[in-house]
Parts: structure tokens; sequence; C-alpha cells
């Protein structure tokens, strides 16, 4: 069963399979290979099953949970939720937010659903957006809604960004955000360790840190308290107060450490309603998922489309890191670009002899709705039936033409409805496409 869904022989997986488990301590690592699929939800559970029942979960050289530092607030805890405008909503309002209730365990709002709902006005219409440290048109798929929502239906857009973006090209107002060098912060790093990111800079022209600006609208809004805080410093001071620091303390001491334990199950079970280390999930059934993983072949692929596959016959994968850059970042950085100049995509070099493509031939990438414009480079270490393009590019170098941001983005490849039903992740590891020389 699972040798056809994968092109990976019965015999492999057992033998994978069995050195796991029999080599403990043993650890298992993911990545967005495991997130980008319409089943990353379940994928995940089965892995995590997996450490359970080998014995490797919080175990030295196993996965380990990690215990952060005692009494620093989580990022998470940015705001007061329970004070963050929701008083002045009327009754059911919260209920209409975007996607609510269609992924159960997306918490944030999802990317794609809030780009139909600012084009169709359902379940209200958004009028405004600010973005900040984003390029949407490059990192998000279905580039084009985006764009002509931009364009078309966004009353008023406000970019805070620290070059001239895509995206940035289509706000009305562009906001100068101060870099990382330019601000102090408090860094969880690996979850354990808590470090201090301190400036090493002084802001430059009107360029300031998001968050002081975040704070100044929200006072102006009569949000006091929901941000409380009258500039970042302060708030800093608010993350660590309950470790008896402040922020200029703390950077005497650089770090915190969490707790290292392990086993700490063995005292304080597991967050499930039983405590236990659950295979058949009771959180799971209680919301109306599955107990136990299952598996969703992707809506593209040879066997879930076999026709369609006959005219788009490689497998496509996107988003894998790339050392010069970061998703649509540092494309105007000539010592990066010089490393990696041109959008690239791998191919097996029995597939581009059979399709007369040549290391460094430009090529089209196409799916069934979009093409993209990329330089083939040759890799014997990828599968003959897949093709992996790189993500994001844009070409800052031509302030002529919107930088070129349709040319090479493989991101609007991708044109699909069909997401994970748990998370709402995206199928951007296992589509159909062609690849043709130029």
């Amino acid at each position: 069963w699972a040798e056809s869904i994968t092109g990976v022989k019965a015999s492999e997986i057992r033998a994978a399979a069995r050195t796991y488990a029999t080599h403990s301590p043993a650890c298992l690592q993911w990545g967005n290979g495991i997130d980008m699929s319409v089943c990353s939800f379940h994928t995940g559970r089965s892995l995590l099953i997996l450490m359970g029942i080998t014995g490797n979960i919080d175990r030295p050289g196993g996965n380990v949970l990690w215990v952060p530092p005692a009494k620093v607030k989580p990022k998470s805890v940015f705001i007061n939720r329970d004070q963050l405008g929701e008083q002045f909503l009327p009754p059911g309002q919260k209920e209409r937010m975007i996607a609510a209730g269609k992924f159960p365990f997306c918490p944030n709002a999802h990317t794609p659903t809030f780009w139909d709902s600012v084009i169709s006005g359902h379940p209200y219409r958004v009028r405004a957006l600010w973005i900040i440290g984003s390029n949407p048109l490059l990192t998000a798929t279905q580039g084009m809604k985006i764009e002509q929502g931009l364009k078309e239906y966004l009353e008023f857009t406000v970019v805070s960004d620290l070059f001239m973006t895509p995206t940035a090209q289509l706000a009305d107002l562009v906001l100068p955000a101060a870099t990382w060098l330019e601000q102090d912060d408090v860094v969880f790093f690996h979850k354990i360790w808590c470090v201090i990111a301190r400036k090493r800079l002084a802001q430059f022209g009107e360029a300031r840190d998001d968050r002081d600006v975040i704070f100044e609208m929200a006072h102006r809004l009569g949000l006091h308290a929901a941000f409380p805080w009258k500039d970042s410093s302060e708030y800093l001071d608010w993350v660590l107060e309950d470790t008896g620091l402040n922020f200029r303390q703390f950077c005497d001491k650089d770090i915190l450490l969490g707790e290292m334990r392990y086993r700490k199950y063995e005292s304080e079970g597991f967050q499930t309603s039983t405590g236990k280390f659950e295979i058949s999930s009771s959180v799971m059934e209680a919301v109306g998922v599955s107990p136990l993983p299952l598996f969703r072949e992707p809506p593209l692929s040879p066997l879930s489309t076999p026709k369609l596959a006959k005219a788009f016959p490689l497998i496509l994968i996107s988003g894998t890191k790339v050392r010069n850059f970061f998703h649509s970042e540092y494309r105007q950085v000539e010592s990066l670009r010089q490393g990696n100049a041109d959008p690239l995509v791998e191919i097996h070099p029995d597939t581009a002899s059979s399709l007369g493509i040549c290391d460094g031939d430009w090529v089209w990438v196409e799916s069934p709705v979009a093409r993209a414009k990329m330089k083939a480079k040759l890799f014997e270490g990828i599968r003959p039936d897949v093709v992996n393009a790189q993500h994001a590019w844009w070409f800052p170098e031509e302030r002529a033409s919107e930088y070129g941001w349709k040319r090479s983005n493989v991101n609007l490849l991708f044109d699909h409805t069909q997401f994970d039903p748990e998370s709402g992740s995206e199928p951007l590891k296992s589509y159909l496409c062609k690849v043709y020389k130029d």
C-alpha cells in the first residue's frame, strides 16, 4: 500500500521502521516537507505516535519536550487578548471571523481564505490592510488574486518593509521599518533558550520599530488597555518582569535557560483528557477529527488524477530552503545574488536528457494553471519523476516592470481549493507539472 503511494520500496520502508524502532534512543525531525500537504496534520500525528510507541519521547537522545525559561512571557502573549478591541464588537461578530471554524487547528487567519474574502466580501468586506515584513505576491499562492485584491478591492493598504518590493509597489503608503540591527528584542531560541538581541545601530532616517508604530496607533484608537506600553522598551520590560529582571539587567546576563529535565510525563502526565499518551486521540474525537491518523492523496497526482498526469508527468515540489535567501528576501544583495543569480529548478540528468535540456538552460516549468521561467540545474540526488523549483523569485534590478514578479514566481503555479481540513495547509510539495526548453 505505502509503496504505491510513495514510490519507495516496501522493503526499504520496513527496514527504516525497524532501524528506528530498535536503535534507541532515536530522534525524528521533520520540516516543511511534512507541513505542506493536504495530509500534514495526520502525518505529523503519525510521527508523534511513532515516537511514543518506541519510547523516544522526552528522553535523552530522543524528541525532548523542552521547558522554556521560567517566568518569561512568551511572544504569543504580545497583547491582552481579552481587550484587543473585542469589547467594541457587536454580538456574534467574533464568530464571523474569516475562516472561523473552517480549520479546527489553524488558530490564525488562513491566508488563501483571507484573500478570497477580500474579493468576495464574505463574511464581511475587508477595507484596509497593514502588511508588516511580508511580500505576499511572492510568498503566498494565488498571487494574481492577491494582486487583484490589492489593486481593486482594498481601499487602503500600508506596507512596512526594509526595501521596495512588488507588494510594497501596490501600497498606498510604505513605512520604512527598522532592521533587526536597529532594535532590541528578547528572542526565544529553540524553546529552551531565551537570549538577548541588542541594538547595534541607531535607527536611520524615518525608520521605526514596528512595535512602536503599533503601540502609538493603538493609543490613538483608545486601546491603551490592550497595548499598555509606551514603546518597545517598556514592552520588553513587561516580557521579563516576572523573572525579576528588566531589559537593561537582562543585557548583563545575555541568556536565560529553561530547566533541563527529562521524562516529565512520569510526574505530570500528558496534556490529554486521560493524562496518557493517546494513540487514538480523545481530543481529536471531541472536535470531530479522526482519532487515528489517516491518509489523503494530493488533489493533483499520478494516482488521484492519472489523465492529467499524462499531460503533466512530473511532480513539482517547492519551498526548499536556499542558503542565500529567506523566502523573497535579499534578492537585491549583490553578494548573495552572485551565489544564486537566477531562479533554479533541479531536475534529474536522465529526465533532462530525455527532454533535450542541458545544465544551465532556461526552461519553463508549467502546471495546469500557469508557468514560471527557471534555469535548469541538473541534480542526481532527485528522483527522475520530480523537479524542485525555487520559490519567491523577483528581480529588484528591473525597476520598470513590477520587478518581474510574475515571470519566475513558482507560487503562481499552485491554484487549488483543497487544503488540509485540520490545519489548512496547502499541497506545495506534491503538484503536477511539465518542463520544457524556453
